[in-house]
């Protein structure tokens, strides 16, 4: 999916690297600033 600049992001789930699940939408809600960070396995 490409996401252009300037559009939402879809709303999705996604796991802190404790493990828990967190939805942006409601991270945003809260008014919480967001870092998505894309980490690619090589090996």
């Amino acid at each position: 999916m490409l996401i252009k600049s300037g559009n939402r992001a879809p709303d999705v789930t996604l796991t802190t690297v404790e493990g828990q699940a967190i939805s942006l939408a409601e991270t945003w809600r809260t008014g919480q600033n967001v870092v998505l960070v894309f980490l690619r396995h090589l090996g």
